[in-house]
């Protein structure tokens, strides 16, 4: 039968499994997929979802089946063995739904073997694709990571992803920024980890500048210009900045206790300002703190400085 061959190809595709929507379609009837169940042939894996007895149920099969029964994206602990992090395996099934979705978990129904996680943020999860499965990407991953596991093994979590080169700081920082509202699971145990381990005094300025620069691209605005040299009217050399927007004009300095801790520096700092100004550069200043704990305001500062100057004024270099 034409039908039964493209059904088993698709199981075959499928670690074993086909939905009955694909069986269906492939041109099996209802009553036909009931004898295969009936005989055994076929073991009902999820909702909706069949995997062909001679298969065996993998944890990566029980995932893939739940997955194709409820929809959402893989995410959490079986996102993160997905990508591979360093400590994880497929010993949970951990799915995020978007809320009233009518899949898994809706009203507070529980489903044997599958852990629900409903979320309002799925369009900020920069997903990617693995096994066949949407899964969320690495960064929110290690995010939602942060809301069901103990602290130490989060902190091993954010040194596996950092030393494998999967992700950088920024990454980490980013994805804080972008999700962070009260109360949501995740931000304040990453939040926290982050800051113990890799706070301001710990943070390259070099990396903290590429952090706040892909926070503002991030948010919609152009990538600033990093370590951008200005100079005045007449093309001498006036000073590095941190971040530049030249076609407007606007710099962005970065303040750290680390390199501003002392009388003289405070000077040179003021100094140093005064004659950016005066070259016609429109000069913003942010602490850790504005970039850690208040990074949409940050992001809200730089767009307002940004349309203040407007797009036509013209670069001094």
């Amino acid at each position: 039968m034409t039908e039964e061959v493209e059904v088993i190809q698709t199981m075959l595709q499928q670690h074993g499994l086909v939905t009955r929507t694909q069986a269906l379609d492939a041109g099996l009837t209802a009553r036909q997929i009931e004898r295969r169940v009936g005989s055994g042939r076929w073991v009902l894996a999820a909702r909706g979802v069949y995997r062909h007895a001679a298969t065996p149920a993998t944890p990566l099969a029980r995932l893939l089946a739940a997955w194709m029964a409820y929809g959402g994206m893989v995410s959490h602990r079986s996102a993160a063995a997905l990508h591979g992090v360093d400590g994880y395996r497929l010993d949970v099934v951990d799915l995020s739904v978007t809320p009233g979705s009518g899949r898994g978990g809706r009203n507070g129904r529980k489903v044997h073997g599958v852990r629900f996680h409903q979320s309002n943020q799925l369009s900020l999860a920069k997903p990617v694709e693995r096994e066949g499965m949407l899964v969320t990407g690495l960064a929110r991953t290690v995010l939602d990571v942060a809301a069901v596991v103990p602290r130490r093994r989060l902190d091993r979590t954010i040194d596996a992803v950092l030393r494998d080169g999967q992700l950088r700081l920024s990454h980490l920082w980013g994805v804080l920024a972008s999700h962070g509202r009260r109360g949501r699971p995740g931000c304040a145990a990453l939040r926290a980890s982050l800051e113990d381990r890799f706070g301001d005094e710990r943070v390259p300025l070099s990396e903290w500048s590429r952090m706040v620069a892909e926070l503002l691209a991030g948010g919609g605005l152009d990538y600033p210009a990093v370590e951008y040299r200005v100079h005045d009217a007449r093309g001498d050399f006036v000073a590095q900045v941190d971040l530049a927007y030249p076609s407007h004009r606007v710099a962005i300095e970065l303040d750290s206790a680390r390199w501003h801790d002392n009388r003289e520096s405070f000077v040179d700092d003021r100094r140093r300002r005064n004659k950016i100004t005066v070259a016609g550069w429109d000069v913003l200043n942010f602490t850790w703190g504005d970039f850690a704990d208040r990074p949409e305001r940050l992001r809200s500062t730089v767009a307002q400085a940004l349309d203040h100057a407007g797009p036509s004024r013209t670069s001094m270099g």
